[in-house]
């Protein structure tokens, strides 16, 4: 089982590098440190959050039981996204409304940090708080069902603010919130990696299932 969670990892760090590619295409060569913050740190932070995502329904398609420790650092490294969702729907929204002339000191300066740390420890306690020992599946499909909300949430948001900042003509708010695009994209896909995992482990018990009864 771990080697098709080493494949599903593959290939979800292999559809948000082409995600980073269109930051680069979009932005061009005056905006490539954006670039390469991007495969420097989101990417690898990501790909972590969906290996750590899986220690879950690895344990469960082995028949291992599911530690009390693996349940808490699934909590805290699956709250990330939710918490960088939460930080870029409330940079495009401040965009969308009042634009960047006159919000700039506040959404590029530390106290927007606030915003991530307090989404932070609020998700990962409400990830922490619908664990189930019963029943372990019940965690995963909890937490991927909320990174699927909160990144379809957080596209209805940074869509329209990014066209409506073109409209303005802003110098900064279009990478900004093209970025926020991107983010709810790459957390979209992230949300579906166990799903594609149990699939996996589906087909494999299957199969295993009918050469016994051969």
């Amino acid at each position: 089982m771990k080697r098709w969670a080493f494949l599903t990892v593959l290939l979800y760090a292999m559809c948000i590098a082409v995600l980073g590619i269109t930051i680069y295409l979009y932005l061009g060569d005056d905006w490539i440190d954006i670039s390469l913050f991007f495969y420097a740190y989101v990417l690898p932070v990501l790909v972590l959050v969906q290996i750590i995502l899986l220690l879950v329904p690895v344990a469960v398609s082995q028949e291992r039981p599911v530690g009390r420790r693996s349940i808490v650092v699934s909590s805290i490294f699956g709250a990330i996204p939710m918490a960088f969702l939460a930080m870029m729907f409330v940079i495009s929204a401040v965009l969308m409304i009042w634009g960047e002339t006159s919000t700039e000191e506040y959404i590029y300066n530390w106290p927007i940090l606030i915003v991530p740390a307090v989404f932070w420890v609020l998700w990962g306690f409400i990830f922490y708080r619908n664990y189930s020992a019963a029943d372990p599946n019940k965690f995963t499909s909890v937490v991927t069902r909320w990174l699927l909300k909160g990144s379809i949430l957080e596209l209805l948001v940074a869509i329209p603010s990014h066209i409506i900042s073109r409209h303005r003509q802003e110098c900064c708010a279009p990478p900004i919130t093209f970025i926020g695009i991107i983010t709810g994209l790459a957390i979209a896909l992230l949300s579906f990696g166990p799903g594609i995992f149990f699939l996996f482990a589906k087909r494999i018990k299957e199969k295993r299932a009918k050469d016994l009864r051969r």
